[in-house]
Formats: structure tokens, sequence, C-alpha cells
């Protein structure tokens, strides 16, 4: 059984982290976001109001992004980096970031999906030199 450790973030680091994901939700006009790890470690959090169980939809939302990645590997594919979920009036984008994280993003029809798409993929890049110096 592999155990997953828990991460720390200093300060300096979870402010960057924090400043980005607020810059994410200000471009896209998402409803939320979350950045987690892929074991389900919520690192960051903007958007989210009262109603929504922000755990229990970090943990979920890594099970569907681990789920969809096995599927990737069943059918050939080394790995689906990024994908959307469509529903009537919301959706939900998952980007992997740096192979080890998860930015997940809940819109609806004020914004559109290829907007989310290229600020994730910025997102991603940003995070990423955040990320090489370890948190």
């Amino acid at each position: 059984m592999v155990r997953s450790q828990a991460i720390t973030v200093s300060e300096k680091r979870m402010a960057e982290l924090e400043r980005l994901l607020t810059d994410f939700c200000n471009q896209t006009n998402t409803v939320w976001a979350i950045f987690t790890t892929l074991t389900g470690q919520l690192l960051a959090q903007r958007g989210f109001v009262y109603s929504f169980d922000v755990l229990t939809i970090a943990a979920l939302a890594c099970g569907v992004f681990n789920s969809t990645m096995e599927l990737a590997r069943i059918i050939g594919e080394e790995r689906f980096s990024q994908f959307l979920q469509e529903g009537k009036s919301h959706s939900i984008y998952y980007t992997c970031v740096n192979d080890d994280y998860l930015l997940v993003s809940l819109f609806d029809d004020r914004t559109l999906a290829g907007v989310v798409k290229v600020a994730s993929e910025v997102f991603s890049k940003e995070v990423g030199k955040i990320l090489k110096d370890g948190l």
C-alpha cells in the first residue's frame, strides 16, 4: 500500500499560489476554483460559498481525474492532462499541473471553456515556476 504524505507549504509560497489562483478566477470569471494534490489534499481555494463542501469536492475531483488517467493508460495514451465536463448550466474544467497537482474550476455560461483552458495553461506555467523550488 502506498502512503501519501501531507504537503507543507511555506507562507511565502502559499501567498504566491493564492495570488495566482485569485488572478485565474478573476480572468476566467469562474464560480470557484481549487488547487489540490492528486491525492486530494486541498492547497488553495477561491470563490466558494458556504453551500459547497470543499473537501468533498476536492476528494471527488481527484477521484474523477485519477480514474480518467487510468482510462487514458488503458486506451494507450500516456495521460489526459486536461479535460472538461459540461453540464446544462455549469461546467468543470480539470488541469493537471506538474504531474502532482490539479487545478479544478467550475464555471457557468458567463465564461467560455476556451478562456478557462488558456488561463489554466498560464496558471500551470506560473505554478510550475513556484513548485520547481519546492513548497
